[in-house]
């Protein structure tokens, strides 16, 4: 029988080596999970981003084609849940508050005379559990506000 010698390349990863590709894989590791918390802060401002575009628009398309002389005239609050969908005061599933202020719109700028045709609708979207949220100059920073000009079209 023939003793077949093995040459010391074809025995293996050294230490060294396999101490190094560990090392490589760790930072890699690392670094995927640095930006993991990042990746989770964006997808959770993008879908508030997408519910206040949802509820907006809900908004918005009621007023548009409501009676212009229906639409509110003192500051109106309503409720949504996470889906958007508008929801009752005193729901479980309440996720967002918003504030409907109608104000006047002036003819020029600077001018006396106001726009008897158009009113602009200050529409503030807070995402809040709470029924009583307050909208003021103290936490503005807690809610999106949108300015929306209604036209009375017919």
């Amino acid at each position: 029988m023939k003793h077949l010698k093995t040459s010391r390349s074809q025995a293996g990863f050294s230490l060294v080596e396999v101490a190094l590709a560990v090392a490589i894989a760790a930072l890699a590791i690392i670094t995927l999970l640095g930006l993991l918390p990042q990746g989770l802060e964006m997808a959770r401002k993008t879908a508030m981003m997408v519910n206040d575009s949802n509820i907006l628009e809900q908004i918005t398309h009621d007023m548009e084609n409501a009676s212009f002389d229906l639409l509110p005239s003192q500051k109106v609050k309503k409720y949504y849940n996470d889906q958007g969908r508008e929801v009752l005061q005193d729901a479980q599933d309440l996720a967002y508050v918003v504030e409907i202020e109608p104000q006047l719109v002036a003819a020029l700028p600077k001018a006396e005379k106001t726009q008897p045709y158009m009113k602009r609708m200050v529409i503030r979207i807070a995402a809040s559990s709470t029924p009583g949220f307050v909208f003021g100059t103290n936490n503005t920073l807690s809610y999106v506000t949108f300015n929306q000009l209604i036209a009375k079209t017919r």
